[in-house]
């Protein structure tokens, strides 16, 4: 699947770097940082939202241990652009980089956080990477409307690409989503991050791994989703043109042998998320059918730095209710120079947040861009 509707974006008088769909809303707040790494928003009691993300000086490789941390911002009861309240940093460290967060509201009503604790990403020599290499994933929790945030834990050690979410099963585990690296040959692994008692202990799911080499490489930042038989479903980022599809039967402990997704991707991950309609939804940069080459091959080794960014420039939603047997004709809703790393969430019924990152040419400013949308102008 790559053909997108066609519908003409339209220039935001708000934000004139950015094109939407002509039925979507800017909706974001705007955050006085140059280098913001946006996370995932989380629903309130009240019927707001609450936003989290890691406001930084600039890219958080070139900053030094200690100078990142994790903030949250909460929206007004209409999602307005201008109603948001004043950020409060919630997590930091003074051992590591907190960033890159990741939000959940369980069944119970609590908060969970998961983001990372990087150290530093060594550069990469004849496809291994640096020993010194590390980015934890850590978690904390909110009994009380995100006011308050406790048991902070390590929940993975090693190094983690970016946090792409988490669930809750039915049967109450938490699941996060991960890719971790692996070496000899160095590439990424997806997996999941389980817990089944409230977040006390965290398991690691087997691995689901897919071979190749270097930076980049592998199974890289897979979403996850909830199917209706109970299953779990996991689309992986990878390298080759397409997504790639693994499936477990209990809760993200083993996975089936990955396959060729039918959905095509450049270099670049999607966002799965289940609506209350009960249709799955997913935005993702459709834009294979535009990218000049596939950034690897089997048996070639890859580098992060040949990515063609150009194929990063729109996200497109499409929605299935056959659990992804078939889709809807994916819609294009929004366009800049890159649009990445989206997320998804449901407001109240039909009512759809999305957010993602704009990036600068050069990488050199990085901010967060959300808009809202109704579900059923989704449905063509």
């Amino acid at each position: 699947m790559s053909l997108n509707h066609a519908i003409e974006l339209v220039p935001q008088k708000n934000d004139p770097e950015v094109l939407l769909h002509p039925k979507a809303t800017l909706c974001g707040p705007v955050l006085d940082h140059k280098f913001v790494c946006s996370g995932e928003m989380a629903p309130l009691s009240d019927g707001r939202v609450l936003m989290t993300y890691a406001g930084l000086s600039k890219n958080v490789h070139q900053l030094k241990i200690g100078e990142a941390s994790v903030s949250v911002i909460t929206s007004d009861s209409e999602l307005s652009q201008e109603g948001w309240s004043s950020k409060r940093e919630i997590i930091h460290h003074p051992e590591c980089k907190a960033c890159g967060p990741s939000l959940l509201r369980d069944k119970k009503g609590t908060l969970w956080l998961f983001y990372l604790g990087f150290i530093q990403h060594e550069e990469w020599q004849n496809g291994e990477p640096g020993n010194e290499t590390v980015s934890d994933v850590w978690c904390a929790r909110s009994d009380d409307d995100g006011k308050t945030w406790d048991d902070r834990k390590m929940i993975f050690k090693g190094y983690c690409g970016a946090t792409r979410g988490a669930i809750q099963h039915p049967c109450g585990a938490l699941v996060v989503p991960i890719s971790y690296l692996v070496r000899n040959p160095g590439r990424y692994v997806s997996t999941c991050v389980v817990s089944k008692d409230d977040g006390k202990t965290w398991q690691l799911g087997e691995g689901i791994d897919i071979g190749q080499q270097g930076d980049h490489a592998g199974a890289v930042e897979p979403t996850v989703v909830e199917l209706s038989d109970g299953r779990l479903w996991l689309l992986i980022r990878t390298n080759l043109g397409y997504f790639m599809d693994s499936y477990s039967s209990d809760c993200g402990m083993t996975w089936t042998k990955p396959v060729e997704s039918a959905l095509r991707s450049p270099s670049s991950p999607g966002f799965l998320h289940r609506l209350s309609s009960g249709r799955i939804c997913l935005i993702w940069n459709n834009t294979m059918d535009r990218a000049e080459r596939i950034e690897a091959v089997e048996g070639e080794i890859f580098s992060g730095s040949d990515i063609d960014m150009s194929v990063r420039d729109t996200l497109s939603v499409a929605l299935t209710d056959d659990d992804g047997a078939s889709w809807t004709k994916p819609v294009e809703v929004a366009k800049s120079l890159q649009l990445s790393y989206p997320k998804i969430l449901e407001v109240s019924p039909g009512k759809l947040l999305f957010g993602c990152q704009w990036v600068s040419q050069d990488w050199d400013r990085l901010r967060p861009v959300y808009f809202k949308m109704n579900e059923k102008d989704l449905l063509g």
